[in-house]
């Protein structure tokens, strides 16, 4: 696993600071994007729930990133 939080990683590949993800639609949108093509592997269970509410606002609780991935993909703009 990588010692950067996700959201660094999210960040960098968009060469942005971890706000602008947040403050920017088209970024958050692409950020969302990356998550759910990124390997569940990667990144603990709690980062991605982290991203997830940080990019979203939305505080609910994940039991798997596979529920992270399919909330992005059924209740964000991510399509």
């Amino acid at each position: 696993m990588s010692e950067l939080h996700l959201l660094d990683i999210l960040a960098a590949r968009h060469g942005c600071f971890i706000s602008d993800l947040n403050l920017t639609p088209f970024l958050r949108r692409a950020a969302l994007s990356d998550l759910c093509g990124m390997d569940e592997n990667s990144y603990p269970l709690s980062q991605w729930q982290d991203a997830v509410r940080y990019l979203t606002g939305d505080e609910r609780d994940f039991a798997s990133i596979k529920e992270v991935k399919d909330f992005i993909l059924n209740e964000t703009e991510v399509r």
